[in-house]
């Protein structure tokens, strides 16, 4: 029972259609105004959110890319705002291919497939490969354990894993997981039940290599699967085929790309394809709701290990952009929504452009770098939203109506452990403004109209811009006016190494007759603070 509801007033458009939205015509379209009840207190069928709810990915093979102090800095202006440290997955195709050699005195060589930068290749490792996993002392890292060849080479593997054991010092505190293989759907004539037999065996080697015992064993993620429809298999299969009767595994996995294939790369397709919720909302019921149902039926959390906006040749202006940071938050907040424990945005290798920041110069004139990217604040909000402190909160998403408005999400966050009470609303306009082609006078808004409980007599409000909405790439890689910032903060290569610099804004937005009205301009999100 619910002693109270609360009514959320939002703006907007009338008889917006559901189709291509031009971006030009956002500011057009009169507003209306749709109310939604908001329960005051925690209902039964929200999620609660794992205070590691945020992490990042790195491909394996360059994973030395990114021991720096730059990388490091990013990593820990995210874990400041996150009460336990967030999880990087070190895992990728590259992963499964390694060869381990230790006699080789070099870092690694590329010995074939897409050399030198591919994520495709074969690359022999010497022991000092495993310098680059005492990076991040602010995180945990998944380790990945090689499984391409099936049935896998143990040596090869219980090699690999030891020495990227030893790297963390041993200390099962500072390791995540270890990953059992990657995308094995794609493996060569492999099924789910061959895929959860090897794993299987190369677990229990594993545990013999590094000697867990008790609870200990219980360490190992599974499936990794691949989000592509021409995949085999599913983390529901993998989980069916009796992959954890063993009670060894800790989690799930599965790969989510929203774009794929060839496309024109117009503001049109990132509006209809990747700013929209509801084709956000409609990928992950009809390709992961399946398995998220069949993970938490298992006691498993499900890991979304690998993201992106983008799979594929898309410019950088596309894939790198605020866009994909806007589409960042909205996945993220409705992965929340679903039950989804942990999400793991790209920080990839430094030659994809789809990324959060790029680590070093060896991405060249393709990615070029180091450079923090417009996406990078993304993680920062999410944190922000999950919340720092003892308790945790749970999520419940707001219904807007996809069908007639899909460009618009709302998400509310409740204290899940003491009084149930609301504490966070966030809000996201997904409408593409794009400021290159578009004068700001033009941007059109959303006026949201929050009731509050009684004797409230202001909210606070804090706003993740870019003056050039979709388009900003962000200052290191576009100058100041491609800033991004989330409540006045912004993180740079150039300015802070990472570390983060401003004044945060806190917006003080008055009680009006028990509401408050907020104003978000397309292509902006904005987190509310009821307490």
């Amino acid at each position: 029972m619910h002693p109270a509801i609360y009514i959320l007033s939002i703006g907007l458009p009338l008889a917006q259609a559901a189709g291509p939205l031009q971006s030009n015509d956002n500011n057009n379209v009169k507003r209306a105004t749709q109310t939604l009840k908001i329960d005051a207190t925690k209902p039964t069928d929200s999620f609660t959110v794992p205070a590691d709810f945020v992490g990042f990915g790195i491909e394996s093979a360059f994973l030395n890319n990114f021991h720096n102090d730059f990388s490091a800095n990013l990593v820990s202006s995210l874990r400041q705002r996150m009460s336990q440290p967030p999880v990087i997955r070190v895992g990728g195709t590259s992963g499964d291919k390694f060869i381990f050699d230790p006699d080789q005195k070099e870092v690694k060589k590329c010995v074939a497939g897409d050399c030198p930068q591919g994520s495709d290749a074969t690359y022999r490792l010497g022991p000092s490969f495993c310098e680059g996993y005492k990076a991040f002392p602010d995180a945990r890292i998944s380790i990945q354990a090689p499984m391409q060849e099936s049935p896998t080479p143990l040596n090869n593997t219980l090699a690999f894993v030891r020495c990227a054991w030893d790297a963390r010092g041993g200390d099962a505190s500072k390791v995540a997981a270890i990953a059992l293989g990657n995308e094995p759907n794609f493996y060569k004539d492999t099924t789910a039940a061959d895929y959860a037999k090897d794993a299987i065996r190369v677990q229990k080697a594993i545990i013999d290599e590094l000697g867990l015992q008790g609870d200990g064993r219980r360490f190992f993620e599974v499936a990794n699967t691949a989000s592509s429809q021409d995949a085999k298999f599913g983390v529901a299969d993998v989980l069916k085929a009796g992959i954890n009767e063993n009670k060894l595994s800790n989690s799930a996995a599965d790969h989510y790309y929203q774009i794929s294939g060839k496309h024109d790369w117009t503001d049109d397709e990132m509006q209809t394809q990747m700013l929209s919720h509801r084709a956000i909302t409609e990928r992950l019921q009809n390709r992961y709701a399946a398995s998220i149902a069949a993970s938490r039926a298992a006691g498993l959390p499900y890991i979304m290990s690998e993201t992106a906006a983008v799979l594929g040749g898309a410019p950088l202006s596309f894939m790198s952009g605020f866009g994909y940071g806007l589409w960042a938050v909205d996945f993220g907040l409705a992965c929340m929504a679903r039950g989804v424990s942990r999400v793991m945005n790209l920080a990839g290798r430094p030659v994809a452009g789809r990324t959060f920041w790029v680590p070093d110069p060896t991405g060249g004139d393709k990615s070029p770098g180091p450079q923090v990217r417009a996406p990078y604040p993304a993680a920062i909000f999410l944190a922000d939203f999950v919340g720092k402190g003892e308790g945790l909160g749970a999520v419940k998403e707001l219904d807007l109506g996809a069908a007639d408005h899909p460009y618009l999400s709302a998400y509310a966050m409740y204290d899940a452990q003491q009084n149930g009470k609301l504490e966070r609303v966030a809000l996201v306009n997904l409408r593409l403004y794009n400021g290159t082609r578009i004068s700001s006078d033009q941007r059109g808004a959303e006026t949201f109209r929050v009731p509050v409980s009684q004797g409230v007599q202001s909210v606070k409000v804090r706003r993740l811009h870019a003056d050039r909405g979709a388009a900003a790439m962000g200052y290191d890689f576009g100058g100041a006016e491609h800033n991004v910032t989330w409540a006045g903060q912004q993180w740079s290569y150039s300015i802070d190494q990472g570390k983060g610099h401003g004044t945060v804004v806190d917006e003080e937005v008055k009680v009006q007759d028990g509401v408050a009205a907020v104003n978000i301009p397309d292509s902006e999100a904005v987190i509310i603070f009821l307490r």
